[in-house]
């Protein structure tokens, strides 16, 4: 069953206006052992106030108690609980945005759509995480949007839009076997021009080495407007260096070839960062565009302060605002990957 696939879809940029922002309650102890998760709890509930500033946040718990406390927590954090929504939905873990729903807009109908594409837990490199395929379903379920049921896996932080029809993404996540086997750029470019609204999609060879996820492009490459690309740079000799520079050739050579204007902006990496003796993907990047503000992972080094100045010169309308949370990469994502955005219906 496949209802609402006529008319034309489109993926609406971060920065278009949302209705609300989905988020799961962190929970799971292989993720976030017990001397972390206070204060992965302390970034959640930052992160809940300013958005709850700007627009609703739907979180998922897992049952009364956990909403009880969290209620707790968030009221004591300062948050406008007018804007916070609970919702009991059981999740083996935090990513919605690679879990759930892919929100989209169709121009014909002037309805809101959900592309819910399947989530085998990052080609079953986790068996147990893959159930959350389940709380991405019903994230679509609440929504009460038009459902879109598609069989490819495509996790939300393996794309990147720009509102206006180019698409970002690595050929490492989106063509791995484990994800799709025996799919072709062409296959994927046509799923994307259907239900994204896709003209254009820009392919990476691949991701940053560190990165969990094989290649997701939210790590190392956004859009902060339809022409504005940010992306990150490595100053330190190693493979990740030439990864970033191999990524600023294929955008100056799109940008070239099409004669499109985009201006490159590239944002410093933060050094290499320890927790609890693991090295973590630590990502300015991996930011989140709420309706308030845009929220910034930190992680208490040099590196921030230039990083956040930079973002703030590309987002002038919107407060940039960073939040310590190198606790969070422990879990191997930050802000964005925890975060899903549902747009308005005026998108």
């Amino acid at each position: 069953m496949r209802p609402c696939e006529r008319g034309r879809f489109r993926a609406p940029a971060e920065w278009e206006r949302h209705s609300c922002t989905w988020i799961a309650w962190p929970h799971n102890e292989s993720t976030f052992p017990p001397q972390l998760i206070g204060k992965v709890e302390e970034a959640y509930c930052e992160i809940v106030y300013e958005v709850a500033r700007g627009e609703a946040v739907k979180i998922l718990v897992n049952d009364e108690d956990e909403a009880e406390r969290v209620q707790k927590l968030l009221e004591e954090a300062g948050s406008s609980m007018g804007n916070v929504e609970l919702h009991k939905v059981h999740t083996e873990d935090v990513w919605v945005r690679d879990y759930g729903p892919i929100f989209v807009y169709s121009e014909d109908m002037g309805v809101l759509g959900g592309v819910k594409w399947r989530f085998n837990a990052w080609g079953m490199k986790y068996p147990e995480l893959a159930r959350d395929d389940e709380a991405g379903l019903q994230i679509l379920n609440i929504s009460g949007v038009k459902p879109i049921y598609r069989d490819y896996v495509v996790e939300g932080g393996a794309i990147e839009v720009s509102g206006n029809g180019i698409l970002l993404t690595t050929e490492q996540c989106l063509l791995d076997p484990a994800r799709n086997p025996g799919l072709s750029r062409e296959d994927l470019e046509l799923e994307f021009s259907r239900y994204l609204g896709a003209h254009d999609v820009i392919w990476f060879e691949r991701g940053l080495v560190g990165d969990d996820t094989d290649g997701h492009v939210d790590v190392f490459c956004r859009f902060a407007s339809p022409g504005t690309v940010v992306l990150a740079e490595e100053e330190r000799e190693n493979i990740n260096k030439r990864i970033l520079e191999r990524a600023y050739r294929k955008l100056a050579n799109y940008i070239e070839e099409g004669g499109t204007w985009i201006e490159i902006v590239r944002v410093p990496c933060p050094p290499p960062v320890k927790i609890l003796d693991q090295h973590v993907p630590a990502s300015y990047l991996n930011f989140y565009i709420s309706n308030s503000a845009v929220l910034v992972p930190v992680f208490g080094v040099e590196e921030d302060e230039a990083a956040l100045s930079i973002l703030a010169d590309c987002f002038p309308h919107r407060r940039v605002v960073g939040i310590l949370c190198k606790e969070l990469f422990y879990g191997l994502g930050g802000i964005h990957c925890v975060t899903m955005q549902q747009p308005s219906i005026e998108a």
